[in-house]
């Protein structure tokens, strides 16, 4: 019997929702086509409200290079957005640049998205 991938998907992010907290993914605006090319203007970032589970950094893929010693490791709910590291992520009023957005797809379907912060 085949897995219904898309259920399983639906399952994750309800116990995200249930066990995990909510955050704001910070997607820039954008340029503003109306402002001129000499002076141009950008519009507000747009806030997506998004699921996340905390979770624990390997110390073996702590080595100084990509991963450093401060940063944090979420698990973000596949919910319609799919996070890249041109977002941000404010979580408790602290904004985290996303270094490493990577989905979770065993089946092609995202489960989820395993990303790693930096503040």
């Amino acid at each position: 019997m085949a897995e219904d991938w898309n259920a399983i998907a639906a399952e994750v992010a309800g116990a995200l929702g249930d066990v995990g907290h909510t955050a704001a993914l910070l997607r820039p605006g954008g340029r503003d086509p109306d402002s001129p090319e000499y002076d141009p203007m950008f519009l507000p970032d747009q806030e997506i409200s998004v699921k996340l589970l905390g979770d624990t950094m390997v110390l073996g893929l702590i080595n100084g290079s990509t991963i450093l010693a401060g940063d944090r490791r979420e698990m973000m709910a596949a919910e319609g957005t799919t996070p890249t590291p041109a977002d941000r992520l404010r979580i408790d009023g602290t904004e985290y640049a996303i270094v490493r957005a990577e989905p979770y797809a065993p089946s092609g379907v995202v489960l989820y998205f395993d990303l790693i912060l930096r503040a």
